[in-house]
């Protein structure tokens, strides 16, 4: 064989071997999440693939554990530390987005007739210091504060969290926080804030909340 049809030769099978790549495209990825967490505009997903785990890092998603989702291979990176989360990952792999699956019986649920809307029943006011001195008995019921916005962090695992104070509380009980996906106020206006307590919420990673209140809404 001659140098020319060795050299042909070489180059198609360059050219095969690319046009497969690009036809492939990179490599995805179904798996189930079994860790959440957020910071420094990333969303953090431990996944389970077929028994298989490891972590994902991609744009601020909102996604529950025990969520299905697929995504598309970016880049691996080892000894990768999020100062956000003030934690080194020995490897994980940085995704460009991540596709929350629906299940069957999400998408019926959608499609059946919509049943005739129950106005919410109004919740009862608590001072800050009561919500805490009585958060057993308050576990699940609707409550509202009025208060001063003192803090807003958004987009934090997929909420938006407002930090309360009323004047009531001591030290390390005179704030409470309320997460909502709604829009937030402003950081030094009064609102009445209202939603549903929750007690000894681990969001894992050092976010440990003994109460936080979700599902918020907020009025002058």
């Amino acid at each position: 064989m001659t140098r020319a049809k060795i050299f042909l030769s070489t180059v198609m099978a360059v050219l095969i071997m690319t046009a497969s790549y690009v036809m492939a495209g990179p490599a995805t990825h179904t798996g189930v999440v079994l860790e959440t967490a957020g910071g420094g505009g990333y969303t953090y997903l431990k996944i389970n693939e077929k028994g298989n785990e490891f972590w994902i890092a991609g744009p601020e998603t909102a996604v529950s554990k025990g969520a299905k989702v697929s995504f598309s291979e970016q880049v691996w990176m080892s000894n990768f530390t999020s100062k956000a989360l003030n934690r080194t990952f020995d490897k994980i792999l940085f995704v460009s987005g991540v596709e929350v699956a629906s299940s069957a019986s999400s998408k019926s649920k959608a499609t059946a007739s919509k049943p005739k809307a129950v106005k919410p029943k109004a919740a009862k006011a608590y001072t800050i210091d009561e919500i805490y001195s009585n958060k057993s008995d308050l576990k699940g019921r609707l409550v509202k504060v009025r208060g001063n916005v003192v803090k807003v962090s958004e987009n934090i695992m997929g909420r938006n969290w407002v930090h309360i104070q009323d004047g009531t509380g001591s030290e390390g009980t005179n704030k409470l926080i309320f997460r909502t996906e709604n829009a937030t106020p402003e950081v030094g206006s009064v609102v009445t804030a209202q939603g549903t307590v929750d007690t000894d919420k681990d969001f894992g990673f050092g976010y440990f909340y003994s109460i936080i209140v979700e599902d918020a809404t907020f009025t002058k």
